[in-house]
């Protein structure tokens, strides 16, 4: 019989906790679940974009295209929060998926598909570069450092 504890009593029972390490311990664990918000968030999101059916757009939209969704879902196992804090995620009528960075310094986007991806920046713009999880995340978090 498997019997579930509450936090607390869990800590009590391993911890004995001063109050300042209560308070510590409870502001970590809110760091924690926060750190993990945008990410999250994300991911919710890409889960909701791959119920798309064909003609979601109301015209001849296809749906999301599975390893575009898988390839994205790489990419969001290896993020920080900041990596995508101002990146907004949304279909394309291919079956890619668009990130969207707007910002008072650039404007930026990436387009994800099944095997690769094209990104611009204001002044900089390369097409079908081959999906890799590393290069990505390099183009990514360049294009971050251009609105920091």
């Amino acid at each position: 019989m498997n019997v579930t504890l509450p936090i607390d009593s869990i800590l009590k029972m391993l911890l004995p906790l001063s109050n300042d390490n209560k308070k510590w311990l409870a502001d970590k664990l809110y760091e924690d679940i926060k750190a993990g918000n945008k990410i999250a968030m994300m991911s919710q999101r890409l889960d909701s974009l791959t119920e798309l059916r064909q003609g979601w757009d109301g015209n001849n939209a296809l749906p999301i295209d599975q390893r575009t969704y898988s390839n994205m879902q790489a990419v969001l196992l290896c993020c920080h929060d900041e990596d995508v804090e101002q990146w907004l995620l949304f279909p394309d009528i291919d079956g890619s998926l668009y990130l969207d960075l707007k910002s008072d310094k650039a404007d930026a986007g990436i387009i994800l598909s099944s095997n690769a991806f094209s990104f611009f920046t204001d002044d900089h713009a390369e097409k079908d570069i081959p999906f890799s999880t590393d290069v990505f995340m390099k183009v990514l978090r360049s294009i971050n450092k251009l609105v920091a």
